[in-house]
């Protein structure tokens, strides 16, 4: 989205800024942004994070959160790295700095354009910056002039702005190494349009606009890393807009940035108002004042203006990620600096980023070293495929990239899938942590459903229904089990009557759970609280469509005693039938249903009404691999049937 489609669509955010924040401190801000929860978030909705009371808290809530996130982008598994073979398509020689136009190939088939900065009569190793742009319309190669550095007159903010080549020359005089790069669908960056995978069954194989962003970021630190002339242990990220978004959610995923800079993007009314900013799940229980905190306690600088969505940078979002930054002792490696402009990257916004990256990268506190000089540009000749220069016959497109990206997700679970009990110990490591994102699970949390433990019976089975669902097993077994020593209780589960579009308006799902993921948390609270009154071993039993759910919460929750599904005649193939009842973003690029029956393992596990599903023959391959019992029936299972094998000595 352009930018200035981008800052109309705030006028409503800002408004509610003005309203909830206006001139409070902190922790009014932080009381007022949580007033009047709406059932439903989107990218408008405020939100802030709670301000954890100790490091060991933080550090805990960062795993998880750093989970999220590459979940959100399809990096659970990490996509292999393959060689990023660098062109160097032209290189423009001046007399302090020189340019170099390079594509590099971040997964098979697929270019990633930039201009690589670097100084000239500065030798040996030099720190270096990843450079992503945000919504200007001519990218990285944008020179939109900035007004006179001057402070407006009373009363008006001077004119956003962005002379974007700028910042690449002017680091690269100071010192750096500069990266600049494109976004999605912008320049030379053009096998897939800027509204790549907007779609949920995109999302649901973890395939996003955000993630291919993200994967390409990641992908330039590689490729600073493996310069000769780069200290791989100095590099910072900038970016505004955006690409401040990009900035500093891979500092948030990437240790290996060691200074960050957003500008005029970490807002606690306004997540950002693209697809490329908007990825599948990722701000479930999250919000970008918390995602901007996870770079601490490295050196970060939010840089924010009066004319946007970070007008209250200085009193409500910074003040709650130096909180943060206070529970490493490092609060002196946070600041803000607002200017009195509209949305921009202009010479004031660059220099505060300058003298930022300066200190903390070059060791010089003197701002003075790192003002602007003037650059005068031909951008034309910075183009990457220009001239001679062509995109390599190679190059996928956008369905070639999909077809792509899914196909390396299946590779990743495969490769990873268990063949041994070792094998099974190192998946599951992996795995239960990334399905738990993908679903946004919550295993400390408890359910509103009370029960009471049998005074004389140690062991239950929990059976789960769907809400207007017929169940015949409940209706004599309570007493056949209770002759076997095993007390019955019942939870009933809510059906949903969200369709896709539901599930994509506003982009939903990137902000709420969706419900099938709120079925999972459910089953496995209730797994929880029967825990938590005394049952020693809990059998788990899900019928008719609540029977996936109940695989799901099973392989999360963990725990011991027998579970026992219906799948319901699931056609694992036909992605329709995920988005119909089972829709997660990122839940096929985890592995699905397969995954989740492997976490159960080596408990013994029943599945009937299976059919041919491909599904369940893996899920038999794999559990006969580890050694542990399975049953699989093609068809159905009588009441009596399933109290045998619940009750049975052995359950092969």
């Amino acid at each position: 989205m352009h930018l200035r489609a981008r800052l109309s669509r705030v006028i409503a955010a800002l408004a509610t800024a003005a309203v909830l924040c206006g001139s409070v401190d902190n922790s009014q801000a932080q009381e007022a942004a949580q007033v009047k929860p709406t059932a439903v978030r989107d990218l408008n909705t405020p939100h802030m994070p709670t301000i954890p009371a100790s490091k060991a808290e933080w550090e805990a809530r960062r795993k998880r959160l750093r989970t999220q996130l590459l979940a959100s982008c399809g990096l659970v598994p990490m996509p292999d790295k393959t060689p990023l073979n660098p062109r160097i398509t032209g290189k423009h020689e001046f007399p302090d700095y020189s340019v170099e136009n390079v594509a590099l190939e971040t997964m098979p088939g697929f270019y990633l354009c930039g201009n690589l900065y670097k100084p000239k009569g500065k030798p040996g190793r030099h720190p270096a910056i990843v450079n992503p742009h945000g919504h200007w319309a001519n990218g990285r190669l944008e020179m939109e002039a900035d007004v006179p550095k001057a402070p407006p007159a009373p009363g008006k903010r001077g004119a956003g702005k962005g002379h974007l080549v700028s910042i690449g020359v002017n680091l690269a005089r100071q010192g750096f190494v500069v990266f600049a790069y494109d976004m999605v669908g912008y320049n030379d960056t053009m096998q897939a349009s800027h509204s790549y995978a907007g779609s949920l069954h995109h999302w649901l194989w973890g395939v996003s606009l955000a993630g291919l962003q993200t994967w390409n970021s990641i992908r330039v630190v590689d490729y600073l890393s493996s310069l000769t002339d780069v200290d791989a242990t100095k590099i910072g990220c900038t970016g505004a807009s955006g690409g401040g978004s990009q900035a500093f959610i891979l500092a948030a995923i990437d240790d290996r940035i060691k200074v960050s800079v957003p500008v005029n993007m970490i807002s606690s009314t306004m997540q950002g108002g693209c697809l490329c900013e908007n990825g599948p799940g990722l701000r479930v229980g999250t919000d970008n004042v918390e995602i901007g905190a996870m770079t601490a306690p490295r050196p970060q600088l939010l840089v924010a203006c009066t004319g946007d969505w970070t007008v209250q940078n200085p009193t409500v979002e910074w003040p709650a990620i130096k909180k943060i930054y206070d529970l490493y002792g490092a609060g002196d490696k946070t600041a803000v600096a607002q200017f009195n402009y509209d949305h921009n990257y202009n010479i004031e916004s660059r220099e505060a980023m300058y003298a930022f990256f300066g200190k903390w990268l070059m060791g010089d506190s003197d701002a003075e070293h790192f003002r602007e000089k003037p650059v005068v540009a031909r951008v034309n000749e910075m183009r990457v495929w220009s001239g001679t220069s062509r995109v390599p016959a190679k190059a996928l497109d956008e369905d070639a990239l999909t077809a792509a990206m899914k196909a390396e997700g299946a590779k990743q679970i495969a490769t990873l899938w268990p063949k041994s009990a070792t094998d099974l110990r190192r998946f599951q490591e992996t795995i239960r942590p990334a399905l738990g994102a993908v679903l946004h699970f919550d295993d400390a949390t408890q359910g509103a459903v009370e029960f009471t433990k049998s005074t004389k019976l140690r062991r239950a089975v929990l059976v789960v229904t769907m809400t207007g669902e017929g169940a015949p097993f409940m209706l004599d077994s309570e007493a056949a089990l209770a002759k076997r020593g095993v007390f019955l209780e019942k939870l009933e589960i809510p059906s949903s009557s969200k369709s896709a579009g539901d599930l994509w308006k506003s982009y939903f799902s990137g902000y709420n759970q969706t419900p099938v993921g709120e079925s999972v948390q459910r089953i496995g609270a209730a797994l929880k609280d029967m825990r938590t009154v005394g049952y020693e071993r809990i059998d788990l039993v899900g019928l008719g469509s609540a029977g996936l759910p109940t695989i799901l919460a099973r392989g999360l929750a963990g725990g011991t005693g027998r579970c026992l599904v219906d799948w319901a005649d699931f056609d694992s193939r036909d992605d329709s039938r995920y988005l119909r009842s089972l829709y997660a973003p990122g839940l096929r690029r985890v592995g699905d249903l397969r995954s989740a029956a492997m976490l159960i393992a080596p408990q013994p596990l029943c599945m009937f009404n299976t059919g041919d599903d491909p599904s369940a023959l893996e899920i038999a391959e794999g559990y006969g691999a580890v050694g542990a019992p399975l049953k699989l029936q093609k068809g159905g299972l009588t009441p009596q049937q399933i109290i045998g094998w619940l009750t049975a000595p052995s359950t092969r």
